[in-house]
């Protein structure tokens, strides 16, 4: 997919990949909402059936680079970090499986997008920004997770 492609290439130039890392999950995470939100009943609406195949197809492609980044020479985050990732990929391959027969729902899927996000921003915030005692440390031009709650 398109915002995949993207994604490798601008995490290569950039000194962080989290903001690109963040804003891709956070419209990944959309898509997966506005699935979920359809009208109708996937087993008897084709139309709701595509949206979230399209959806979760874009989600597992999604997780399936992030897991390869994780088993690239280059990836430079600690080892319990990577395999957090690459268990949590594993989980999310088995969770689109069970979405796409209609066994579960997607809820799940963008509840983990969502805490993946949280921790994306407070990393960034964390590591790029000085505190500021009292005031908001919010980056700006990047959606919120109470933005992303709110699609």
């Amino acid at each position: 997919m398109a915002g995949v492609d993207a994604y490798k290439k601008a995490l290569h130039k950039t000194a962080s990949g989290r903001d690109t890392e963040y804003r891709l999950l956070a419209q990944v995470t959309a898509s997966l909402i506005e699935a979920k939100d359809a009208d109708g009943d996937m087993r008897t609406n084709p139309l709701k059936m595509r949206t979230i195949a399209e959806a979760l197809n874009w989600n597992n492609e999604v997780w399936r680079t992030f897991m390869d980044d994780c088993r690239s020479s280059e990836n430079q985050l600690p080892e319990k970090l990577k395999g957090g990732i690459l268990s949590l990929g594993i989980w999310v391959n088995k969770e689109t499986r069970l979405a796409m027969n209609g066994e579960t729902t997607l809820d799940m899927l963008i509840t983990i997008n969502r805490d993946i996000m949280k921790g994306l921003a407070t990393s960034a915030e964390t590591n790029t920004k000085p505190s500021v005692p009292g005031g908001s440390q919010e980056t700006p031009n990047r959606p919120t997770t109470s933005t992303i709650k709110s699609v």
